[in-house]
């Protein structure tokens, strides 16, 4: 924007020496208006421009119109008067673009120069607004040619809200036409007042050309926006109250208003700093009016509290600022009980603040209740007091309500895994290893590294386990250690009945127990008494021999019968055996052998103690060897048969 000081002269001396000048534009540098814009439904392009520039000068072109070359003339726009400021100087204007085409850059328009021209409307707008607050009869003057047409002519818009929308100007006329030379038009609207964003624009309407239409096209010269003056706009504040206020709260702040306003004229209320200082105010309240229409404020939540805050009143149309209301003001911050919380808390974990508990960053004045209304210290012992909502009441901020908020607790019972403890299984006797909980839940794991185990181990040796009860959340897993032995079990084999010949050699008990019994046993004799396990069937006494084997506790001891009967065999040996068959037992094997050819085939039988036959075989007139190997230890008879003889020989197999 730019004000023109020789314009200014002119209209003093015009007795406007009463008028405020508010705005001038004489398009001699840097004009406030953007050309060929498209508002209201205006083209950037097309027949017609708008240009600005100081050429006056007429000239002739040609151009194709239909397929027809044709010839036109456009006349020189008229020249300035002296009531111009600066005459035949730089001035807005349309032109044909076939004549710019052709270097003609004065006043012209498509229409009228006959050749074909597409209708449309071409406008220019200011682009900085120009305020008008608090200023009424205001005029604008601006002057002005256009021959035109009925359907070729120009407009004049205002924009009131920095040209989002136009208004077109009807008054004194609508339509600028029919007139070749310039002319200077005043226009004073009321829509002209109290206005903060205040445009104007010029429109050229370019219709068709059937009805006549002549040059020059629409031009515009030095505009001036004045005012008749003003009236002081003041604000006169009145008595605030409360004086001492909770932030959150409403505050009365009564104010009267002279002066005119601007359409869209904010009242606010700005609140000062605590120390009463607006350099960074707070507005707490505000009305878009023109009178002084009362309006509600609140201190913001949350505005630090102090002792000495001001408040005022502003008018933003125009700018204008009361003065603050002379008294402090005191703001307290309000009372904070924090915020609700709902919690777990695990039994016997200790002692809780329950102000920890809640949420937010609640006052740390207020005071606690029970669950039955019974005041408290808002120290919870999670081993002594019991579950449910506990009240916290915070009313330390005079004048300001009071607040509650409660902290609702569960109890979660702990985790129990006992004490540590030691114990010891036998590897034949697996042990459910919830027998060895001591004091402990019965609901854990145990676990031998990442092995979880219900029973003991079958494998002796030592076990380090980790009992583990896991807890609910909350609570924490709580463990126990348990130190396992589990002991090796023994076993003394089994025992059995074994006749013996009492001219037998000696023979080990051991060998004649069957299974795979330990050699760490003893043996007792029938009577009981100690024995070293060699039986002497010339010698030993017959009888029930046990061995016996020592286990770890908890493993059992372990022990084996074994009935020695001890036999004559004076009707065993050999009945009119010939002397050509041979039977011996080589510890292993039993060989046969029938060396007389009268005998040329015998059998074999192989009976336990019980006579029970537990082998049977055809002698050939070989060697023969039977493998004795898989047979129990003890005394067997061998009968041999041959043709009409047969003999007998005891074998005793040991291990």
């Amino acid at each position: 924007m730019k004000l023109n000081y020789a314009i200014v002269a002119i209209l003093l001396s015009a007795n406007l020496s009463a008028q405020t000048i508010l705005f001038t534009e004489d398009f001699e540098s840097a004009p406030v208006f953007t050309l060929n814009t498209t508002d209201v439904g205006s083209i950037t392009n097309g027949s017609n421009t708008w240009l600005l520039n100081g050429i006056y000068a007429g000239g002739n072109g040609d151009v194709e119109c239909l397929g027809f070359p044709l010839t036109f003339t456009v006349p020189s726009t008229a020249s300035q008067p002296v009531g111009i400021t600066t005459p035949n100087g730089n001035y807005m204007h349309t032109a044909s673009t076939e004549a710019a085409a052709d270097g003609i850059l004065c006043c012209s328009f498509g229409a009228a120069d006959g050749f074909c021209t597409d209708p449309g409307n071409h406008f220019t707008a200011m682009n900085t607004d120009v305020s008008s607050a608090g200023e009424t009869g205001v005029t604008l003057t601006f002057w002005w040619l256009c021959n035109g047409g009925t359907q070729n002519y120009g407009e004049v818009y205002y924009s009131t809200n920095s040209g989002s929308t136009w208004n077109l100007i009807s008054t004194p006329i609508s339509q600028y036409r029919n007139q070749t030379n310039w002319v200077q038009q005043t226009i004073t609207l009321a829509a002209f007042d109290n206005q903060p964003t205040l445009r104007f624009g010029f429109r050229f309407v370019n219709g068709t050309s059937l009805l006549g239409a002549a040059d020059p096209g629409f031009a515009v010269d030095e505009l001036i926006l004045t005012a008749a003056g003003t009236t002081p706009n003041q604000i006169a504040l009145g008595a605030v109250s409360p004086l001492a206020v909770c932030a959150g709260s409403t505050i009365s702040v009564p104010y009267t208003v002279t002066g005119t306003w601007g359409p869209g004229n904010i009242f606010a209320a700005e609140l000062s700093d605590a120390a009463g200082s607006f350099a960074a105010p707070v507005v707490i309240g505000s009305v878009v009016a023109t009178t002084a229409v009362p309006f509600t404020c609140t201190i913001p939540i949350g505005q630090a509290p102090g002792t000495g805050y001001r408040i005022r009143i502003t008018g933003s149309a125009p700018a204008t600022i009361s003065a603050d209301n002379g008294v402090d003001i005191t703001i307290s911050s309000g009372n904070d009980a924090g915020s609700d919380a709902t919690v777990a808390l695990c039994k016997n974990t200790g002692i809780y603040d329950l102000l920890d508990l809640l949420g937010g960053t609640p006052d740390a004045c207020g005071t606690w209740t029970t669950p039955n209304g019974v005041p408290f210290s808002g120290q919870f012992d999670s081993a002594a007091n019991g579950a449910g909502c506990y009240t916290y009441t915070a009313n330390c901020s005079a004048g300001c309500p009071a607040e509650s908020s409660q902290v609702c607790i569960t109890l979660v019972d702990p985790a129990n895994a006992g004490q540590d403890n030691a114990g010891s299984t036998c590897s034949d006797d697996p042990q459910n290893l919830f027998n060895f909980v001591f004091g402990g839940d019965l609901t854990g794991l145990f676990w031998d590294g990442n092995t979880p185990l219900v029973t003991s181990p079958t494998t002796a040796g030592p076990y380090d386990l980790i009992y583990v009860v896991y807890g609910t959340a909350p609570c924490l897993n709580d463990t126990a250690a348990l130190d396992l032995i589990v002991n090796q079990a023994v076993f003394a084999g089994q025992g059995g009945t074994v006749t013996l010949c009492e001219n037998d050699p000696t023979v080990d008990l051991f060998m004649l127990l069957t299974g795979t019994p330990d050699a760490t046993g003893v043996w007792t004799d029938p009577l009981n008494d100690p024995f070293n396990g060699i039986f002497d069937p010339g010698s030993s006494s017959p009888g029930l021999y046990t061995y016996t084997i020592s286990g770890v506790p908890p493993c059992q001891d372990d022990d084996a019968q074994l009935a020695v009967v001890v036999d004559p065999c004076t009707s065993l040996g050999e009945l009119d055996a010939p002397p050509a068959i041979q039977v011996r037992f080589d510890g292993l094997d039993l060989i046969v052998e029938i060396q007389d050819a009268t005998y040329s085939s015998g059998t074999l039988e192989l009976m336990d103690v019980t006579g029970a036959v537990v082998l049977r075989d055809v002698i050939r007139n070989s060697k023969e060897a039977l493998g004795m190997g898989h047979l129990a230890p003890g005394a067997y008879s061998v009968r041999v048969s041959a043709g009409d003889r047969f003999a007998v020989v005891r074998v005793l197999i040991t291990r």
